[in-house]
């Protein structure tokens, strides 16, 4: 079951928080990496420890986003890419990545955007704000 993150009840009275599907497993620095996501009100954080309990996740019709940590195995960001093409294809699909680390092309092809650690401050809000402001211009 995926773990909720905390936001401010008037972002959930409100009902406009966006609910974004972070995986990352339990040994990964959450509060480090998504802090300055689980701070916003218009954003509710779910977390998945692994690649088989976000493709569970996936079904859930009000997420937004998939966002991978760099702690998820390339091979498990595929698996999710492609559970993701059957479950939410129009689903948009975020991965950060360590500096050196490898991406397949199906990455590409599929969609996937990469940001590369270390982080600049605001940096993942930003990318996120972009990318959901990308996928609503598409709809």
């Amino acid at each position: 079951m995926t773990q909720r993150a905390r936001t401010t009840d008037g972002a959930k009275a409100g009902g406009r928080a966006r609910a974004l599907l972070v995986v990352a497993p339990a040994s990964t620095d959450r509060e480090g990496l998504f802090g300055e996501l689980r701070e916003r009100a218009d954003f509710l954080l779910r977390f998945a420890a692994s690649a088989a309990e976000a493709a569970r996740a996936l079904l859930e019709p009000d997420l937004v986003l998939l966002i991978a940590s760099p702690e998820v195995s390339t091979g498990d960001v595929s698996l999710l890419l492609a559970e993701k093409g059957r479950r939410r294809p129009g689903l948009p699909m975020l991965v950060v990545r360590n500096r050196q680390a490898e991406e397949p092309p199906a990455w590409a092809r599929g969609g996937v955007g990469v940001l590369r650690c270390p982080l600049l401050p605001a940096a993942l809000s930003g990318s996120v704000d972009v990318v959901l402001g990308l996928a609503e211009a598409r709809t």
